[in-house]
């Protein structure tokens, strides 16, 4: 992606982190050895208490928020320099990668069972510090954690991991390994991280890659536990969204997860497992990616996605809302609070200047959503965007 050089904040350490802008289903989409401690009986609750002098921030009426990577919440002069800007542009929220691309963790967790999956010199030394700093400005702290797209978690627990027809570990198509997503392990693991983001601070936990891998050689991946004659792809997302987000949701965690835009506009699971339908259920919030630059050409007659961010996104959340009225007798005002969309800033398909980043706000707001956020895989936000919104 070509980042243009005027009027853009350029943080001093340059992050290049693969994005979920880049993963895509190939649809066109408007798209990183001790035993492991037993998994939690299903409806077992092991809640953490927070950390004494741990507060939680309260939710803001309308989320207005950023992304960052583990590498910018772990470098001072980086978060401060986005911190700073936040305040100024009226941003209450922050998303905060708690894995890294690879899977490791970025931090070190205090949970004994996740210290196998942390990096050895962790790129968030002071995560409490971090969570501190954020909530002394009311910022409200989202943790986001990457789920069936782990390579930590795939080398350390390789009975979990995708395989080629050979036996060697299946790659996507930049290299990334993959869990099968009906390997049961693997949501008390991301659950276990869950509770310790929650107590160490944060204040919501949001999922990421909650499905089935889309690109790459797919017909040729060998499943460990996934098997097609008993159960489709949407019925181990199901579950998996019921189990996840049913658990903390009784234990009191805020919980998200981001879907493909393309969802709000089909309840077919794209051959996924991402279906509205066994998401709202189970979730505070969803977030849909609905990028212009990801839908196809010509999508609904209007050329170039990417030059209409405004009818892409109120389109998107307004088909979202009457997929769920329709599907499962969601009530509206509900359904359109639940949805939180990642919004585009970034230069695919189209300059995204103020003018593009601001029209997908203004259709967010339009379509009575309880927030957005914001995407940038560097982490380098329009100058002037957000100022008076």
């Amino acid at each position: 992606m070509n980042q243009r050089s005027r009027s853009k904040y350029i943080l001093t350490v340059f992050i290049a982190v693969p994005t979920i802008v880049l993963a895509g289903i190939v649809i066109g989409l408007s798209s990183p050895e001790p035993p492991f401690s037993p998994p939690l009986e299903r409806g077992e609750s092991q809640a953490q208490e927070p950390e004494a002098g741990v507060t939680h921030v309260e939710l803001p009426d309308e989320v207005r928020g950023i992304y960052w990577t583990a590498v910018t919440a772990g470098y001072e002069s980086n978060r401060d320099y986005l911190l700073n800007f936040m305040l100024e542009a009226g941003l209450n929220a922050v998303v905060i990668d708690l894995k890294l691309d690879n899977g490791e963790i970025g931090f070190l967790p205090e949970t004994e069972s996740l210290q196998e999956f942390a990096q050895d010199n962790p790129v968030i030394d002071d995560l409490d510090q971090v969570l501190d700093l954020l909530a002394e400005n009311n910022i409200y702290r989202i943790a986001r954690v990457p789920v069936m797209r782990d390579g930590a978690y795939a080398v350390l627990r390789p009975d979990a991991a995708l395989r080629w027809p050979g036996g060697s570990i299946w790659q996507d198509d930049i290299g990334s390994l993959w869990i099968d997503p009906a390997y049961e392990d693997a949501w008390d693991y991301n659950i276990e991280l869950a509770r310790e983001a929650y107590a160490r601070g944060f204040d919501e936990i949001q999922f990421d890659y909650v499905r089935f891998a889309s690109d790459g050689n797919i017909s040729s991946i060998s499943y460990p536990v996934y098997n097609a004659s008993i159960e489709t792809k949407n019925e181990v997302m199901a579950r998996f969204f019921a189990h996840v987000g049913g658990t903390l949701r009784e234990e009191g965690i805020s919980v998200s997860f981001d879907v493909f835009g393309m969802t709000c506009h089909s309840n077919t699971g794209f051959n996924i497992g991402q279906r509205l339908t066994d998401v709202y259920p189970y979730t505070d919030f969803i977030s849909p990616m609905v990028y212009p630059s990801h839908y196809e050409w010509n999508f609904r007659g209007l050329g170039n996605p990417a030059e209409n961010p405004y009818t892409i996104v109120i389109m998107s959340l307004t088909e979202g809302v009457q997929l769920l009225e329709t599907e499962i007798a969601a009530l509206t005002a509900q359904a359109q609070h639940k949805f939180r969309p990642w919004l585009q800033d970034f230069d695919i398909g189209a300059v995204y200047d103020s003018y593009k980043i601001q029209e997908q706000i203004r259709a967010a707001r339009d379509a009575s959503a309880s927030g957005w956020i914001m995407w940038n895989a560097r982490n380098v936000y329009e100058d002037g965007a957000y100022y008076g919104l």
